[in-house]
């Protein structure tokens, strides 16, 4: 059995943090006073910052990917992690025009912080990739978790480690599942939400769940919070239509590295050309997204060309898949 609450951080919050509520510390102590153990769970390592409404819940999102967009520093601008998409940082709410915007971002060495430093008489465990990378690493975790109080955890909830005694589940930040810049993240965040709610109860004991969010009112938090597959699923195809996911369309990504970034940028600008031009000679209509954003994995830098079209794959076999096959540094990737 199972208590689930919602909770609008705008209005629940605790001296400790505004990402944790007064609701959420009470069912905390309550639960570590008879015992029990605890799994908080917050699905985000780094620090990027989403914009919010607290006023009507909306969620900033990419005009080309429906997917969320990031505050960054420099430049200060809203990004879109995906096709690099930018737009100045809002003064008021595009949706309601209201002033109420929220900067937020929340990661797991904070939580671990705040939390060691308000129970410091319990153990707590933070199970994350930053300390679990092997599987020797995975056998001391399994054992340092049954022997804690409170567990942080991330995503690995739902791989390899089999719980008992779990009386609160507690989703710190709901709208950080929404992080990966992913078509299906939406969909990946309600299955896996689920899989963690169903970690409490195993032995019949009635467990809460704690669900904490800025946006109560966004049409996918309702969705999680009362289990309403249905809808979600209506409202998630309807919107692959408009943006060309997949099942609709194919996505396919080109993706280049080089150690110098100004070599890969203008590969990859002139493949992005080329494509272009080939594309409208035939009269293909393919939505090709040039990212001009790099990113940095090993000294190398990384650029990508987004591609969807109905046959993406008929489309580079008869274009440039000799190229692909003899450049190593360039990747095909199907999402």
């Amino acid at each position: 059995m199972k208590n689930t609450f919602l909770v609008n951080l705008n209005i629940d919050y605790s001296r400790e943090s505004k990402y944790l509520s007064t609701t959420l510390l009470d069912k905390i102590e309550e639960n570590l006073k008879n015992n029990k153990k605890i799994i908080l769970y917050l699905n985000k390592r780094w620090d990027f910052s989403s914009m919010i409404c607290s006023d009507c819940s909306h969620l900033y999102k990419c005009k080309n990917c429906d997917l969320k967009m990031y505050v960054h520093k420099n430049p200060f601008k809203l990004v879109c992690h995906f096709c690099g998409f930018k737009k100045e940082i809002p003064l008021s709410c595009e949706k309601c025009k209201w002033v109420n915007l929220l900067k937020i971002g929340f990661w797991t060495q904070q939580l671990e912080g705040i939390i060691k430093k308000i129970f410091n008489w319990k153990k707590i465990f933070r199970l994350d990739t930053d300390n679990v990378s092997s599987i020797s690493a995975k056998k001391e975790a399994f054992e340092n978790i049954q022997n804690a109080d409170i567990i942080i955890w991330t995503k690995m909830i739902t791989t390899g480690f089999d719980l008992e005694n779990i009386w609160l589940i507690a989703i710190i930040l709901l709208e950080a599942e929404l992080s990966v810049p992913k078509y299906d993240i939406e969909e990946k965040t309600f299955i896996n939400l689920k899989q963690l709610i169903g970690r409490g109860g195993r032995k019949g004991q009635i467990t809460d769940t704690v669900i904490q969010t800025f946006i109560p009112e966004n049409s996918f938090v309702k969705q999680v919070f009362s289990s309403n597959y249905k809808d979600f699923f209506k409202e998630t195809l309807a919107e692959r239509k408009i943006f060309n996911y997949p099942p609709f369309k194919e996505i396919y990504i080109l993706q280049y590295k080089n150690y110098n970034k100004k070599n890969a940028y203008d590969f990859m600008e002139k493949l992005a050309k080329n494509l272009e031009n080939i594309s409208k000679k035939n009269f293909f209509d393919i939505e090709i997204i040039f990212n001009k954003t790099s990113f940095k994995r090993s000294n190398q830098y990384f650029f990508n060309i987004i591609l969807k079209w109905k046959k993406i794959s008929d489309f580079l076999d008869k274009t440039i898949k000799k190229e692909i096959f003899k450049n190593k540094d360039l990747n095909v990737i199907k999402e």
